[in-house]
């Protein structure tokens, strides 16, 4: 068996997808797609992508990147934020309104970004509100200095009653440390709604939550990007990579669109192989809100129920998030010898930043002159080489590095992913109704 196999044409800086170790062959017929499987599924995608740029689209979450104006805005604010030098920056929201900008900081920012001193960071020290735990809130409240804080509230309809709560509590700690100036403090991102309301009467600076993006696919505009510009990240290479995913998947075949062919072999996966979960298993302890964020994307987009009555179907994979390596002593296991009804989608990085050289002393002597990076992918294709070895498949998307313009290329790519998987079930992908039940029970 082997984990190479197919892979789409790309560019020196594109991001590009292994395909081989999820085909039949080398995988058995029961475990692999077949290639005239994964060539069906396209054909049934090409009109796809035109749908999702039209005017009329249900989700503008591709439109966007063409909106220059808004990102303007973002970024004009987080400079205007930045001049003030807060010390520290609380992100208030839930689901994809915190894990998308969780998600952009962690990949860009430095690792040890909130343990550096002030000297050496490009920013304040970030915190993430994204529960309505006491512990974890009160916590916080205990320990950071409000006066030299920024706070930046998410919430599209402003009605969430998690964000809502949140904001609250911090409002009020905010009006007990600096009095009648804590909107000063406050940035809110936001559409027409309660909070709308609430910046515009008390003079909040806002910034807009696209009408037509919902949550889950709101990492690219302010609800993701502006809590990392002010934490220093550069975004303006990020959306160039965005673009440059766009763009690709514009200009060439479906049988050339990463999207549509990982679209393609997880539809066939969970429909004609019997493996309804999907595991996000990136290589890098940077992304791994990256899998978490692919849990909320795949899990709300997808997991619908479908007819009526009687014809009533419950459809969607269940995702599931794991971390290499770590997650080789642990869920690997159950992946290798459990049951065989999970698709693994491998991130690799080919380029590791830091090159740190393993010593050849004991207990590893053979390590001498290895580094780790050489070693974190060894494990990657050794354990892709055992899946397949078993019979399980596998697909991998490698980033030439891990940047900004590699990281906005994989998001566009997962959630254009996701767009293509719905089409494929006959969904609505950008709908909740089983959140929305939820919340009024």
């Amino acid at each position: 068996h082997t984990t190479r196999g197919p892979t789409l044409k790309s560019r020196a800086g594109d991001i590009h997808l292994e395909v081989g170790a999820a085909l039949s062959p080398p995988l058995d017929p029961a475990h692999g797609v077949g290639r005239d499987e994964v060539r069906k599924g396209l054909k049934a995608l090409r009109p796809v992508l035109p749908q999702l740029l039209a005017p009329g689209a249900p989700s503008g979450f591709l439109r966007v990147l063409g909106r220059r104006k808004l990102v303007e805005g973002i970024l004009v604010e987080a400079r205007r934020c930045r001049r003030r030098s807060p010390k520290d920056l609380i992100h208030i929201g839930i689901g994809g309104s915190s894990l998308g900008a969780e998600v952009l900081w962690r990949a860009l920012a430095h690792p040890q970004h909130n343990l550096l001193p002030a000297s050496r960071r490009k920013g304040p020290r970030v915190h993430f509100v994204d529960n309505v735990d006491p512990e974890s809130l009160g916590a916080l409240l205990e320990w950071v200095d409000l006066r030299h804080s920024l706070v930046h509230v998410v919430s599209k309809s402003g009605g969430t009653v998690e964000t809502a709560a949140a904001f609250q509590v911090v409002r009020q700690a905010l009006e007990k440390r600096v009095g009648r100036t804590w909107a000063r403090h406050c940035v809110a991102t936001t559409g027409k709604g309660a909070l709308g309301a609430l910046a515009s009467r008390e003079r909040i600076a806002t910034l807009p939550f696209p009408e037509d993006v919902g949550g889950r696919f709101s990492g690219l505009t302010a609800s993701g990007l502006f809590t990392p510009a002010v934490a220093g990240v550069d975004v303006v290479p990020l959306l160039a990579g965005a673009r440059r995913m766009l763009s690709r998947m514009r200009s060439v075949e479906p049988e050339q669109n990463p999207a549509a062919v990982a679209a393609a072999i997880a539809h066939r996966m969970e429909t004609a192989k019997d493996k309804p979960i999907h595991v996000l298993m990136p290589y890098a302890d940077a992304l791994e809100p990256l899998a978490r964020w692919f849990v909320q994307l795949c899990g709300e987009s997808l997991g619908k129920k479908r007819g009526r009555g009687d014809r009533t179907r419950h459809v969607g994979p269940t995702p599931l998030a794991a971390r290499g390596t770590t997650d080789q002593h642990s869920q690997v296991q159950l992946f290798v010898e459990g049951p065989p009804d999970k698709l693994v989608s491998f991130v690799r990085i080919q380029a590791q930043g830091r090159q740190v050289p393993i010593p050849g002393t004991e207990p590893a002597a053979y390590l001498d002159g290895v580094r780790l990076g050489a070693l974190l992918e060894a494990e990657q294709r050794g354990t892709a080489v055992a899946l397949a070895r078993a019979g399980r498949p596998s697909v991998t998307w490698e980033l030439p590095a891990l940047d900004a313009g590699s990281l906005g290329q994989l998001l566009v790519a997962l959630e254009t992913q996701t767009a293509y998987q719905a089409a494929l079930l006959g969904l609505d992908a950008f709908d909740q109704p089983g959140v929305e039940a939820g919340k009024v029970a």
